[in-house]
C-alpha cells in the first residue's frame, strides 16, 4: 500500500461523492495545501468508510477557499475503498481509526509514513471528523487534560469528552507533538454535524491564537472509564422482549439516554445470560458485574453511569462495541 501525496487540490475532488473518490484517487491520500499562515490545521477524514461528514467538510472548505486558504491546510483522505461500499472498513482490512501506533499491516506503516511528516510541519491543531450511529449530541473528545486541548474542543459541541483508550487512535498519537482532538459530528452526514464541523474547521483556519470558545457555558468533561461489547455470536433485537429467536433483547430506546444520567437499576432489556455482554475498563479487565446484572432474564444496571454512543446498530455493536461508559470528572462551576 503506497500513500499518495500531493500539494494540489486534485481535479474534479469537489464534485464527487465519497463513493467516486477511490476511483479518482486511487487510495489513502495525503494533501498539502498552502495557506497564508504556515501554521496548518491537519483534517482527518474518512478513516471509516461510511462515516462521511469528514468529506462533505473538506469539500466545503475548499469550494469556499480554493486557492486562498488563511492558512496552510494537510488533509489525509484516508480509507477510500470502504467508502465506495459505504462501510466502517472492508473484510480483511485493519481499522483505520486503529493502526495509529507501530503495527505490522501495511495500514500501520501508512499511518507512520503521516505521522512522521505532520512532525516536520508546524501543526496550529488536528482534527479527526468522525460519526456515530447512536442518538448523541455533537462532541469533542481529546486525550490530554491541558488548557490548549480543552480550549481547542470549546469549540466544537456542548460536551468535552477525556479517554485515553482506545489508545491508537488519530488524536492521541497526533497529541504527542500538536494541539489535536476527535469530533464526533453525530449521524453519518446529518445537515447539523455538517454545519457544526465546517464551522469549527473555517473558525480554526482563520484563528489568530488558540483559546477558549466565548460561546461554550458547560465547562463539563465526561472521562470514558469503560465500554460495553456484545458476544458477535448472538442474536440481538430491540423489542425489549427474549423469545427463542434472540439471546439479547434491548429496550427499543437503547440510544435515547447518551449523555444523560442512567440512574441505577435501568432496564436496558432481557438476555439470555450476562455471559452476552462484557464490560471492560481501560486496563482491559472485565467489570462487567459491576455495572449490570441479570436476574430472570431482566438485564438492568447496578450503578449510576452516563453512557455515550450506546448504538442500535447491531453491525457496529459487534465489530466495535455496544457504547462507553463516562464519568463526570470537572463539574460545572
Amino acid at each position: 500500500m503506497k500513500l499518495k501525496f500531493t500539494k494540489e487540490i486534485p481535479k474534479d475532488l469537489t464534485s464527487v461523492g465519497p463513493r467516486e473518490l477511490h476511483g479518482l484517487l486511487g487510495g489513502p491520500t495525503l494533501m498539502h495545501l498552502r495557506g497564508k499562515k504556515e501554521e496548518a490545521i491537519f483534517l482527518s477524514t474518512l478513516l471509516h468508510g461510511n462515516e462521511t461528514t469528514s468529506f462533505l467538510v473538506l469539500k466545503m472548505i475548499l469550494e469556499k477557499y480554493g486557492e486562498n486558504l488563511p492558512r496552510d491546510l494537510i488533509v489525509f483522505i484516508g480509507n477510500t475503498e470502504a467508502a465506495v461500499h459505504g462501510m466502517r472498513h472492508l473484510q480483511g482490512q485493519a481499522d483505520y481509526n486503529r493502526i495509529w501506533e507501530a503495527g505490522f499491516t501495511p495500514e500501520h506503516q501508512l499511518a507512520g509514513e503521516i505521522i512522521d511528516y505532520a512532525k516536520k510541519q508546524n501543526i496550529f491543531a488536528s482534527v479527526d471528523i468522525h460519526n456515530n450511529t447512536g442518538k448523541n449530541p455533537n462532541y469533542g473528545c481529546i486525550n490530554v487534560l491541558s488548557e490548549p486541548f480543552l480550549d481547542l474542543a470549546s469549540h466544537f459541541g456542548s460536551h468535552t469528552v477525556f479517554f485515553t483508550e482506545p489508545h491508537n487512535v488519530q488524536s492521541m498519537a497526533f497529541s504527542k507533538f500538536c494541539t489535536s482532538m476527535t469530533i464526533e459530528a453525530g449521524l453519518s452526514g446529518s445537515r447539523d454535524g455538517v454545519e457544526a464541523a465546517f464551522n469549527l474547521i473555517d473558525r480554526l483556519l482563520s484563528m489568530d491564537k488558540l483559546g477558549p470558545s466565548p460561546e461554550r457555558v458547560n465547562p463539563e468533561v465526561h472521562h470514558t472509564i469503560a465500554r460495553m461489547m456484545v458476544n458477535p455470536t448472538a442474536r440481538i433485537d430491540f423489542h425489549n422482549e427474549l423469545t427463542k429467536h434472540v439471546d439479547l433483547s434491548f429496550v427499543p430506546h437503547l440510544d435515547s439516554n447518551n449523555f444523560e444520567v442512567l440512574p441505577k437499576n435501568t432496564h436496558l432489556g432481557f438476555a439470555r445470560d450476562l455471559e452476552l455482554i462484557k464490560v471492560e475498563n481501560d486496563d482491559g479487565e472485565d467489570i462487567t458485574t459491576s455495572f449490570l446484572k441479570c436476574e430472570n432474564n431482566k438485564l438492568s444496571t447496578i450503578r449510576t453511569f452516563i453512557p455515550s454512543m450506546f448504538t442500535k446498530d447491531i453491525y457496529v455493536m459487534k465489530e466495535d462495541c455496544l457504547g462507553y461508559i463516562m464519568e463526570v470528572m470537572i463539574p460545572t462551576t
